[in-house]
C-alpha cells in the first residue's frame, strides 16, 4: 500500500455513534441514505461534534463491511497544510517535479481511489487551492504536480466545516462554485449544548473506554458532577466531554468521580450555588426570554429568533435547526424584519 502524506492520513476507524437525541437519531437516518449514493456531503456545525465521526459512519455503510475493509478512508486537514504544499498533498508529484522531489509521491485522490476522501477544514483553503480542488471533485481527475498525464480516480468527496461558507462567499473567501459542487448535500450536527440529553449517555460510553484504556475498575460519577454536566454549556463540544472524562477517570480515587476533579471552567460555569434561584440562573445564563403578557405576536417571534442567534454565535444554520425551521425560512424572516425596520427609518427621519 502506498504511504500516505503528513498532510493525507489514513484514519482510524471512529465510527460508532452514541446517541439517543431525536436530532441525532434523523441525521442518522439520513447518512444511511447518502451513504448508499457517491454524491459529495459537506458536514457542517462547530468544532468537537463528531464530524469525522459522521463521515467514518457514512463510509462504513457505504457496503458490505468485506467491502468496506478494503476501501481507503483517506483524510486531508485543509487548515494544517502550509499553502505551498496543498497541491502536492492533493494530487502528489512526479519525481524531478521540484527541488528535493525525489521519488515520484501518489497525493490524496489517487490514496483514496474507490473509497473515501475527507476534507476537513474546508473552509481554510486558499483560493488557489479551491480552484484546483474544484476541477478534480467536478471531473473525478487531476494531474500530479510537474505531470503531463490525466488521472482518472473514483472517489466519494465528503468535506467538513465550522466555517458559515455563505459568509464566506460573501467575503470573498470562498468560490461559490465549489461550494455548490461540495455541498450536494448538507448534514448539520447540532452542538453538545442543544442536545443535553445525550450528556448522561455519553458520559458513561467515554467512562467505559478510560476506564479500560488505564485497566481501571467501574468507575461511577456522582450525582452533583452530574448535574455539572448538563449545566455546562461545552464550547468543545463533545470532543471536550470526552478529554474531560479522560482526566476525571485519571484523577479519580475509590471508585467515583466527584466535583474534586472536575476543572475550573466547569465547576465555575456550570456548578452554581445552592443559594442561586432558578430565575437567577434563567436571567445569568440567556437561556430564557421574558416577554410581557400582550405583546404582539410578530415582535415575539422576532426577539425570539434574535435570541437564538445570539446562543448559536450567529451560526444561521444552527438557529435555524434550533428552532425547527429551514434556513429559508430564517433567512426570509430576517430580510422581512429588516425591511421593516429600514420603513420605519424612512418614514420616521
Amino acid at each position: 500500500m502506498p504511504s500516505s502524506a503528513p498532510g493525507a492520513t489514513m484514519g482510524p476507524d471512529k465510527s460508532e455513534w452514541v446517541h439517543e437525541s431525536p436530532e441525532i437519531t434523523e441525521l442518522k437516518r439520513k447518512a444511511l441514505r447518502v451513504a448508499k449514493s457517491n454524491v459529495p456531503v459537506l458536514l457542517t456545525g462547530e468544532n468537537g461534534t463528531g464530524k469525522e465521526v459522521l463521515a467514518h459512519f457514512i463510509h462504513n455503510n457505504s457496503a458490505t463491511k468485506e467491502v468496506v475493509d478494503k476501501k481507503p478512508f483517506i483524510i486531508v486537514n485543509c487548515g494544517a497544510i502550509p499553502e505551498d504544499l496543498i497541491e502536492s498533498e492533493l494530487f502528489g508529484y512526479e519525481k524531478g517535479a521540484f527541488t528535493g522531489a525525489e521519488h515520484t509521491k501518489e497525493g490524496a485522490f489517487e490514496l483514496a481511489n474507490g473509497g473515501t476522501l475527507f476534507l476537513d477544514e474546508i473552509g481554510e483553503l486558499s483560493l488557489n487551492a479551491q480552484v484546483k480542488l474544484l476541477r478534480a471533485v467536478e471531473y473525478q481527475s487531476f494531474r500530479r504536480l510537474g505531470g503531463k498525464q490525466e488521472i482518472k480516480v473514483d472517489v466519494r468527496i465528503i468535506s467538513a466545516t465550522n466555517v458559515i461558507l455563505h459568509d464566506a462567499i460573501k467575503s470573498g473567501d470562498f468560490r461559490q462554485d465549489l461550494f455548490y459542487r461540495l455541498n450536494v448535500i448538507e448534514l448539520y450536527i447540532p452542538a453538545l449544548r442543544h442536545r443535553k440529553d445525550e450528556i448522561p449517555l455519553l458520559t458513561e460510553h467515554f467512562l467505559k473506554m478510560f476506564s479500560e484504556k488505564y485497566n481501571i475498575e467501574k468507575l461511577y460519577i456522582a450525582e452533583d458532577c452530574m448535574k455539572c454536566f448538563k449545566k455546562y454549556n461545552w464550547p468543545g463540544n463533545v470532543r471536550e466531554l470526552k478529554n474531560i472524562i479522560e482526566r476525571c477517570v485519571v484523577l479519580s480515587k475509590d471508585g467515583v468521580i466527584d466535583r474534586d476533579v472536575l476543572p475550573q471552567q466547569i465547576t465555575s460555569q456550570g456548578c452554581l450555588p445552592a443559594e442561586r434561584t432558578t430565575n437567577d440562573f434563567n436571567k445569568s445564563e440567556g437561556n430564557f426570554l421574558e416577554i410581557e403578557i400582550g405583546t404582539p405576536f410578530e415582535e415575539i417571534e422576532k426577539k425570539v429568533i434574535q435570541q437564538t442567534l445570539s446562543s448559536c454565535n450567529n451560526n444561521k444554520s444552527e438557529a435555524a435547526n434550533v428552532l425547527g425551521v429551514s434556513r429559508k425560512t430564517l433567512h426570509n424572516k430576517l430580510d422581512k424584519y429588516s425591511k421593516k425596520m429600514s420603513e420605519e427609518n424612512a418614514s420616521n427621519p
